[in-house]
């Protein structure tokens, strides 16, 4: 007998190495069963199960079935944030942040480095003079302005690799810049939490898309369909899937180790009551970018006169022109 999971044979059920194994299931025809360390793998088996590809098809099946969230974040194919970055991040949203530190972790990372002298020398900050160090690119830059056109590049590239027929992930990527800032405006102007905390989770909040797009893209081809946006199109995945893209993208989050604050914010921007002023900042930067977005491609202009003569939202949309400027 020979289990088709772990290939463990007969032989080793009386040896001191595998004390107390038995068979689970067993089909004494085709000498083939499931020992008892592999319980996991009987389902598959009592589905019909019998050679390896088979039983790997149906534990990924029942494994699925029972865990959508789960069977979702342990496949997931999208890279982490970069550990500098949310270090960087730390340390600007201390008391105590200094250059030397943000120096100090850039270039731990050379990819970064350059990213940060490129952006440096870029004609945007309009000057001849070249630099070849991390300090100039942040004296000239400006420390959090440098470390949000780092970040941004950094999650621009997970948005990679989605079948364009199923979403436009230019735009998507532009919805998650422009949610990102309006948090951090919102926030300097209410005063309502750290800017620094909502600048991310505005660019990360609707990551949990990507997951359902990169691993279940006919299931989720339904809620695309149904042309939801907003809290409709939580409503309709939690009804199809069992979970919505906020609460998918704070389990990932949590995977990633990154600060509670910024999960509990990503959990909470479809939540219609929200528990916290911050919560409540997220959800209405989404709001203003769907609307801004929206009228954008409805009108064909970049700067649609109605939200921008609002003075809450020029600086917003400033901002927002200045990044994509210089991320894209």
């Amino acid at each position: 007998m020979i289990c088709i999971s772990c290939g463990r044979t007969h032989r080793y059920i009386t040896s001191s190495i595998d004390q107390g194994m038995h068979w689970l299931r067993q089909d004494k025809s085709t000498r083939l069963g499931i020992c008892s360390f592999c319980p996991d793998a009987v389902a598959a088996w009592d589905q019909g199960a019998r050679d390896v590809r088979d039983l790997a098809t149906a534990k990924l099946k029942t494994e699925r079935e029972a865990d959508l969230p789960g069977w979702l974040i342990k496949h997931a194919k999208l890279p982490s944030l970069p550990h500098v970055l949310i270090e960087i991040y730390k340390e600007l949203e201390s008391h105590t942040a200094g250059i030397d530190r943000m120096i100090q972790l850039l270039e731990t990372d050379p990819g970064l480095t350059a990213r940060a002298l490129q952006i440096g020398n870029s004609a945007y900050y309009g000057t001849a003079k070249q630099i070849s160090q991390v300090e100039d690119a942040i004296l000239r830059v400006g420390p959090f302005d440098l470390w949000a056109l780092l970040i941004s590049t950094e999650v621009k590239s997970l948005f990679f690799g989605i079948r364009p027929d199923l979403m436009d992930m230019n735009s998507f990527w532009r919805h998650s810049l422009f949610t990102a800032c309006a948090s951090k405006i919102l926030a300097e102007q209410q005063r309502s939490g750290s800017a620094g905390d909502l600048f991310i989770a505005g660019l990360i909040h609707d990551i949990g898309k990507l997951l359902f797009l990169q691993l279940i893209p006919i299931e989720y081809a339904e809620v695309i369909n149904r042309c939801q946006v907003g809290d409709a199109a939580a409503d309709l995945e939690r009804e199809l899937l069992g979970i919505n893209h906020a609460e998918l993208g704070a389990r990932l989050f949590q995977t990633w180790q990154l600060p509670d604050r910024l999960v509990d914010l990503t959990a909470g921007h479809h939540t219609r009551a929200p528990q916290t002023l911050p919560q409540a900042v997220l959800r209405q930067a989404d709001k203003l970018a769907h609307e801004y977005l929206e009228q954008t491609s409805r009108t064909g202009s970049s700067r649609p006169s109605e939200m921008a003569a609002d003075q809450q939202m020029q600086p917003i949309i400033t901002f927002f022109q200045q990044l994509t400027e210089l991320v894209l």
